[in-house]
């Protein structure tokens, strides 16, 4: 009859702490984590006991145990939130009952709890977009303008613009190169930074038999890497890139 009672008490027991519900905050206010709770048993209860009031014990130091490791995840990220609660639950612990528990949790949302998720990302999309779209416009304007006949013709392009106080060369220049320093997207692809700065480069030499010589040695460069075709490409843009008058020597 003992035996008998003994394997009940440790059938109620084991039922008492199988998929026991639990609902569990989450780093957004009013959005809670809804868990089914399993606990495997390491020990076993000394002698007779209540097994309604020892899966008592055992329920609400897990339900603890997992308010704990979600209480800073973020519900937008599901999977992230069920391995840091499973995670945490299985470590070997000891409750009240003095009985050693690990657990495992099935972590969910409720439907209003999702759909606030739901919310969440649109949101979050939305204002990415805004934000890139935002950060192209205005990437776009000040590559425009980093040049001062550019940043002229902009300013005499606005209507509310006074003709009669116009900045000066000097300013305009300044303010191109203020632009020209504006800091690069990081999501452009790697290519198009590196023309970035060869473009940079090459306006450091304002002078047009200064970037002959520098597209000469590109081109000597590419040869040396193997890349013949690509120096021809080169020899031939120079070839057929008029001198400026302004360059070629007086009589």
């Amino acid at each position: 009859m003992t035996h008998t009672t003994r394997r009940a008490r440790r059938r109620a027991l084991r039922r008492g702490v199988t998929d026991f519900p639990a609902l569990l905050r989450s780093s957004r206010p009013g959005i809670y984590f809804t868990a089914l709770i399993t606990a495997t048993l390491l020990t076993e209860p000394d002698g007779a006991h209540d097994p309604d009031l020892t899966a008592n014990h055992i329920r609400k130091a897990l339900r603890s145990a997992a308010a704990e490791a979600l209480r800073e995840q973020d519900p937008t990220d599901l999977p992230a939130a069920r391995d840091a609660c499973n995670r945490h639950l299985s470590i070997p612990r000891t409750t009240a009952a003095g009985i050693k528990v690990t657990a495992a949790a099935h972590l969910t949302l409720a439907p209003d709890d999702q759909a606030a998720v739901n919310e969440l990302l649109t949101a979050a999309r939305t204002q990415g977009i805004n934000d890139t779209l935002e950060s192209q416009r205005t990437q776009a304007l000040a590559e425009r303008l980093a040049h001062p006949a550019a940043l002229l013709a902009w300013l005499l392009s606005s209507s509310t613009t006074d003709l009669a106080v116009l900045p000066d060369d000097n300013t305009l220049s300044d303010i191109a190169q203020r632009l020209a320093r504006y800091p690069r997207s990081e999501e452009e692809p790697f290519e198009i930074q590196v023309l970035a700065v060869v473009r940079d480069f090459f306006d450091q030499f304002p002078r047009h038999e200064q970037k002959r010589m520098l597209l000469q040695l590109l081109a000597d460069a590419m040869r040396g890497a193997r890349q013949p075709a690509h120096a021809d490409k080169i020899e031939e843009l120079l070839e057929n890139t008029p001198t400026p008058a302004s360059a070629i020597p007086g009589p």
